[in-house]
């Protein structure tokens, strides 16, 4: 059999939380769900807004054979341009409460656990073609202490113990424009097509870690 054969993409999302009907994540997974991106399938996962729930769902993902990067997505409303997360913190931390109803004060996303895992993804080279086509990104130093956090901290952690060299990482996204319209707010949104491209560019970059 070919190495190649099984070869895939995984780009993640969450659903709705907060009192929001959308989530520019899970819209952005559903766009590149079955897109060949760098000619390799991408399988797009939708997950749960709850931390056991979404490690139970994302950690079958990330022992599939054949997963070549990983691109994860999440909201950060209130944020203008895309962040790419540059450090997971093994802590959970928040008032706000998941899709379950539950509140996580001060508490380790894996017990006994490195502190941090840094990304793999090569963020400085996806900044910098992000940049060049006019989608607005920075380099973020923090993913903040919810689930976003918890699901970067846990898949690095997961492929770090499998010894699984594969780049992955974390990209924070601003509202969609009908999320800004629904709040009657002056916030900063993004549109999907640019969106849903930015994660093409971090896939593509990904693999040509890998060339």
């Amino acid at each position: 059999m070919s190495a190649m054969a099984g070869a895939h993409l995984l780009v993640t999302g969450f659903e709705p939380f907060g009192g929001d009907t959308a989530n520019p994540s899970q819209e952005a997974v559903k766009a590149l769900d079955g897109r060949r991106v760098g000619g390799l399938p991408v399988r797009g996962l939708v997950l749960p807004v709850q931390h056991e729930e979404a490690r139970a769902a994302l950690a079958p993902a990330l022992a599939e054979p054949g997963l070549r990067a990983a691109v994860l997505l999440g909201l950060a409303g209130g944020r203008a341009r895309l962040a790419l997360e540059r450090v997971g913190l093994n802590v959970m931390d928040y008032r706000q409460p998941d899709n379950r109803g539950d509140v996580v004060r001060d508490t380790p996303c894996v017990v006994g656990g490195p502190a941090a895992y840094w990304s793999t993804l090569p963020l400085d080279t996806i900044l910098e073609t992000l940049t060049a086509e006019g989608i607005p990104a920075y380099v973020s130093n923090t993913a903040g202490t919810f689930l976003c956090n918890y699901t970067l901290y846990t898949a690095l952690h997961a492929l770090a113990s499998a010894d699984r060299p594969i780049p992955a990482g974390f990209i924070h996204l601003p509202y969609l424009p009908s999320m800004v319209a629904s709040h009657g707010l002056e916030e900063p949104s993004m549109d999907l097509p640019l969106i849903v491209r930015a994660a093409e560019i971090a896939l593509e970059r990904a693999l040509a870690l890998q060339a």
